[in-house]
């Protein structure tokens, strides 16, 4: 019995220190793209208007395209108004000296976290590097809900930016 808790206070630790030992400005940068994928954030943007049925890799690409940058969080500049509005809606600014990147780490970019996609689990998926030369130090898999249908703001939002020359897939 004593060696079974020791086993599993062991695992326990191990667990909890791998994930203290993710960079707060890449856990931070992570938790700007888990926003996105929340439910109640997914039902108010656009993803849902221009791919009612989409899949991760479809929501990569997204997040990607004009309509998907006009309403991520951004990098924190510093300006003091920005942050009470994101703030506001529960987001989190990207660190400055961070990267978004898709589909593999980026040679020219130090710290950076690469957004893939497993459509067969149906998730999206994050790693955050220090080097892209180097093993990620963080990994986390992130179900992309399925919103029923998007509000009419989200809508006429969409309708708006495509026909303006916006872009809803990347890639």
């Amino acid at each position: 019995m004593k060696a079974l808790s020791a086993l599993t206070l062991s695992v326990f630790l191990l667990s909890c220190s791998s994930e203290s030992s993710v960079p707060p400005e890449l856990d931070q940068a992570s938790r700007s793209i888990e926003w996105s994928l929340k439910p109640a954030t997914l039902a108010q943007s656009t993803f849902p208007v221009v791919l009612p049925n989409g899949t991760p890799k479809q929501f990569v690409s997204w997040y990607f395209s004009t309509l998907g940058a006009a309403e991520r969080p951004g990098y924190d500049t510093g300006d003091e108004m920005e942050r009470e509005m994101t703030a506001t809606l529960g987001a989190t600014f990207v660190p400055k000296g961070v990267s978004i990147v898709h589909s593999k780490p980026d040679t020219a970019l130090g710290k950076q976290i690469v957004m893939k996609w497993d459509d067969d689990r149906g998730v999206v998926i994050l790693e955050g590097y220090l080097k892209a030369d180097e093993a990620p130090v963080l990994a986390r898999e992130i179900e992309l809900p399925h919103v029923q249908s998007a509000n009419e703001l989200a809508r006429l939002t969409a309708q708006s930016h495509l026909e303006m020359g916006g872009t809803f897939q990347a890639f």
